[in-house]
């Protein structure tokens, strides 16, 4: 997959990070910590100083947060956002 986001339950940036990659037809992998210890393993392993979800990597390289896939796709894609770096 091109986008993976590890998520939680009642997390509403990881919900708008899931919408935005749909909403730009961006092949996706959706892992919810709170559904699978696994997951949450995994995200421990790649990035053991992260402290809020959700956390995004970008084919493999690590973007960040909602905010940081969001520009992004703009950058990448355009049309989002002000354009800004």
């Amino acid at each position: 997959e091109m986008i993976t986001i590890y998520a939680k339950n009642n997390c509403v940036w990881c919900e708008k990070a899931k919408v935005l990659a749909e909403q730009y037809h961006l092949p996706y992998t959706y892992l919810n910590t709170s559904e699978d210890d696994a997951f949450a393993f995994q995200l421990y392993e790649k990035n053991p100083t992260a402290k809020t979800l959700p956390q995004i990597w970008w084919h493999d390289r690590y973007v960040g947060g909602y905010t940081d896939l969001a520009a992004e796709i703009g950058n990448t894609i355009g049309g989002y956002g002000d354009g800004e770096i």
